[in-house]
């Protein structure tokens, strides 16, 4: 699906020798917020990818700043570390 809506971002995957997720678990629908409250998002998946492309880090320049907030004893996972 991703290859399919992202062929420019699937290319540079390979490109770079990256492999794509095989499955996603978890899509977020942001489109009540867009309609209600009038919101769009800076950061989304291709931003996010453009980011890991240009640096390695898919992370926004707040999330960067702010980092993990360490709620964890042990990382737990991508967001913990």
């Amino acid at each position: 699906m991703v290859a399919r809506l992202f062929p420019d971002l699937a290319e540079a995957y390979r490109g770079r020798g990256w492999v794509m997720l095989p499955t996603l678990d978890r899509i977020y629908d942001n489109q009540h917020a867009r309609d209600v409250l009038g919101w769009a998002p800076r950061y989304d998946f291709r931003a996010a990818v453009e980011l890991a492309l240009a640096d390695g880090d898919p992370r926004s320049p707040l999330a960067r700043s702010v980092g993990a907030k360490g709620y964890h004893a042990e990382p737990t996972g991508v967001y913990t570390r």
